[in-house]
């Protein structure tokens, strides 16, 4: 499995970083967590076979998570056939306003040169096929903006996801975005995982660091990196790594290619 982090940004681009999206390659299948902007882009020009993409995990619907949707579901007509079908695993809450969204951009699902779904995620399974199955867990990163959206009428419901996938007979947890306790990625890592792949924004890497060290986790990769720890900041965040993990990370850089 060839995992390449295409973007690896926060809330918003920096010099040397984009938004968020990781690609997942295996068997010739490809998928995405995330699609913040320029995914599209940056596939192409990374030589990624759009024709081999098969799904979509969002975490949650913050633009810099799902801003690059539209456009990639525009470039996705090349090298597609009609039987081939690609589902987009999103929050329950956004599936009828995104469908309208892309309606209003001419790029209707279904009239797609493809089969598009979309798919309303909620807690627990959300996606087989041949080559992987996920699993989607709370993140609880919008728990209280989707209590004040509620409150002020809007259908949010503050939805918000971390993913479990199981792949080439390896587990890998993508955290999402998380809130600054470790409530909900406790849950993510209390079975072993091959890969856990972490952001590194909403939390404190001098707390979680520490509190990761003794989790069943064979390997770390470290994304969504917050501007203290881009450039030269890197090495600090580095050595806080070292000071405190007995296993493999890396710290992800745009456009970044890993085997797993």
């Amino acid at each position: 499995m060839l995992i390449t982090t295409l973007g690896t940004s926060h809330g918003s681009h920096t010099m040397t970083r984009n938004n968020t999206a990781t690609l997942f390659e295996t068997g010739g299948f490809s998928y995405l967590v995330d699609c913040g902007e320029p995914v599209a882009g940056s596939c192409r020009r990374a030589g990624k076979d759009l024709g081999d993409f098969r799904a979509l995990f969002v975490t949650h619907l913050h633009a810099d998570h799902v801003g690059g949707l539209a456009q990639l579901t525009n470039m996705l007509k090349h090298g597609r056939k009609e039987e081939q079908t690609v589902t987009y695993c999103l929050p329950a809450e956004g599936i009828d306003r995104m469908q309208a969204y892309l309606e209003m951009l001419y790029i209707a699902p279904e009239l797609r040169p493809f089969n598009l779904e979309l798919f309303g995620v909620q807690e627990g399974p959300c996606y087989e096929d041949e080559r992987i199955s996920v699993t989607a867990l709370p993140s609880g990163h919008l728990e209280n903006l989707g209590q004040q959206y509620a409150e002020r009428g809007y259908p949010n419901h503050g939805q918000a996801f971390s993913y479990r996938m199981e792949v080439e007979g390896k587990r890998v947890g993508f955290s999402g975005d998380l809130p600054r306790d470790f409530r909900y990625l406790d849950r993510l890592v209390a079975d072993p995982l091959d890969l856990l792949i972490m952001e590194m924004t909403h939390i404190r890497p001098e707390d979680v660091l520490p509190w990761l060290a003794d989790r069943p986790i064979a390997k770390l990769l470290l994304t969504h990196i917050w501007d203290p720890y881009h450039g030269a900041g890197e090495d600090m965040l580095r050595e806080m790594c070292f000071e405190h993990l007995s296993f493999p990370f890396t710290i992800a850089r745009d456009g970044m290619e890993i085997e797993l």
